[in-house]
């Protein structure tokens, strides 16, 4: 997909890999650049359009999709991490947070934007995953097992109906 002219959405777009995402597409000659957060007050980099996004929150979700109705190229990159073992007391607590950002997350954006992307010549759905999605264990099992959960999801896209 060619970034010149196209319309991104960024998610997690206000810090670490997502800013530098949306970055990169302003350098490279996106026409927009919607770059989303749970809080937009957190957002500084100049060119992008703000978008309060919470990926947990189908409401939020939809919101975006109706707002971002012109997008071309989605980047699935909100997410958190942390430490949370299986056997830890907290396990299934952490999991949780876990899943629902970095699998349900990336589900929901996927499945809200699928149409938008369509409706405007195909374009292109970008998930960010993680070397754990590969190997996993010890204090990173729940985030881990969240990513894995993500690359087969993304694996699946193509083939979804």
């Amino acid at each position: 997909m060619k970034i010149k002219n196209s319309v991104a959405l960024v998610t997690g777009a206000n810090r670490g890999i997502g800013r530098a995402f949306a970055n990169e597409l302003l350098a490279r000659g996106a026409r927009k650049v919607y770059a989303a957060a749970r809080d937009p007050s957190t957002l500084d980099l100049p060119g992008v359009e703000k978008i309060r996004l919470d990926v947990t929150d189908p409401g939020d979700v939809a919101a975006a999709a109706a707002h971002a109705s012109d997008a071309t190229l989605l980047i699935n990159n909100a997410g958190v991490a942390g430490q949370g073992g299986f056997l830890a007391t907290d396990a299934e607590d952490v999991a949780r947070r876990m899943f629902e950002t970095n699998f349900f997350g990336m589900l929901r954006m996927s499945r809200a934007f699928a149409p938008v992307l369509g409706a405007n010549g195909g374009g292109a759905l970008l998930n960010v995953l993680s070397i754990v999605s590969w190997m996993n264990g010890g204090a990173l099992a729940a985030y881990a097992a969240s990513k894995s959960a993500a690359r087969s999801l993304t694996n699946s896209l193509p083939r979804a109906a």
